[in-house]
């Protein structure tokens, strides 16, 4: 492993990522190349959740291989993973996450270092922030349609703003659209939009940026440097459009906790009560 760690040299300890996990749910072009970036950064430990298989229309924007098709994307996905590490442990569970009750999702997170929400379902986005924001760092990336851009929010507990704060103080109606909705496997979730692979990467690449520094916080690293709790949602665009005046410009937005919040739910509360008001964040 010290020669897999070689060009990491001065970066960070690779020790610091040994026993770290990662829970990401959302398998497809955002999740897949995710995920292979922290295996590649050392990570070993991954929980991965996704109900869909691989199919033609996701080869040419993911980590998946023409020898994956048909494969459950969490299978799919593992084999990617291992075939950067064969030392990887990874948890799939082929399930939507609407089939999963609020005490297990929870047992899920408490096990995990780091939360990536990477689904195209906006309520279930806001289910894990609420059941996260206390106790884990949540990772919460979104590319926009046609690929003009995306948002990588972050969260630390009691330190930043949560995901509803900074989507209620930010987005609302001002924010490009996510695509249509009402398609695939839950009402709500979001359609696949035409986007350029490329364009999602370069969405991507920030989101695992943010990730690892997460997961290196308080290690003394230099990839920790770019985390400020004051500035806890990046805007990565990747035209001239909306706030952005290039391509490739990158806007650091500073947010402020909110608090009357629908994430931080009353003791004893439940998502399910959060679902109807989460409905709108993304729209």
């Amino acid at each position: 492993m010290s020669d897999f760690h070689a060009r990491h040299v001065d970066l960070f300890d690779p020790e610091s990522l040994k026993n770290k996990s990662v829970f990401l749910t959302g398998c497809g072009s955002v999740g897949s190349e995710l995920a292979r970036m922290l295996a590649r950064a050392g990570v070993t430990k991954f929980l991965i959740a996704d109900p869909d298989t691989v199919a033609v229309s996701n080869l040419c924007r993911s980590a998946f291989l023409e020898r994956d098709l048909g494969s459950p994307k969490v299978e799919a996905l593992t084999r990617a993973l291992k075939g950067v590490a064969a030392d990887i442990g990874v948890e799939a569970q082929a399930v939507s996450l609407s089939d999963i009750d609020d005490d297990t999702l929870s047992a899920w997170i408490s096990t995990s270092d780091l939360v990536i929400a990477a689904t195209d379902h906006p309520a279930t986005q806001a289910r894990l922030a609420a059941l996260s924001y206390h106790h884990v760092p949540a990772v919460f990336p979104g590319v926009y349609a046609k690929g003009i851009g995306g948002e990588v929010l972050w969260t630390l507990p009691e330190l930043t703003p949560c995901y509803a704060c900074v989507l209620g103080e930010l987005r609302g109606a001002n924010a490009p659209p996510r695509g249509e909705t009402d398609y695939g496997l839950a009402t709500g979730q979001l359609a696949s939009e035409p986007a350029l692979g490329i364009d999602i990467l370069h969405v991507t690449v920030c989101a695992a940026k943010v990730a690892l520094a997460l997961l290196l916080r308080g290690t003394g690293s230099t990839v920790e440097r770019i985390l400020d709790p004051s500035r806890s949602v990046l805007f990565a665009g990747n035209a001239a459009d909306w706030i952005w005046r290039a391509p490739f410009e990158t806007v650091w937005a500073r947010t402020t906790r909110r608090e009357a919040c629908i994430c931080r739910l009353a003791p004893g509360g439940s998502t399910a009560d959060l679902i109807e008001d989460t409905e709108g964040l993304d729209s």
